[in-house]
């Protein structure tokens, strides 16, 4: 059964792309706008499925040649797994910034 909230949560909702290939420098924009989400009162961050590691668009893996097979590597090597350093990052950094709800 669904029972309404009294309470309002403030969020943002960052609409940005990751840097292809470049998962440390990702990490920095998000902290980037975690900070700035946490100043204006945020409780709530939500950013783009795909946001750390990135999403290929356009990218064809398939693709055998040398150059194909570098950027299979590159995403591939940009990839994150969950539970990981990084994840664990994010949660621990988001922690200290924003309020967090039980809902």
């Amino acid at each position: 059964m669904f029972s309404a909230m009294s309470s309002t949560v403030t969020a943002t909702v960052v609409q940005a792309s990751s840097v292809f290939y470049g998962t440390p420098a990702t990490l920095d924009k998000a902290e980037r706008f975690l900070k700035e989400a946490a100043e204006l009162g945020s409780q709530l961050v939500v950013f783009p499925e795909a946001f750390i590691g990135g999403y290929p668009r356009g990218y064809n893996f398939a693709d055998q040649s040398p150059r194909g097979k570098e950027s299979f590597r590159k995403y591939h090597a940009s990839a994150i797994n969950v539970p990981e350093r990084i994840f664990l990052f994010l949660s621990k950094y988001s922690f200290p910034f924003l309020k967090c709800y039980r809902f």
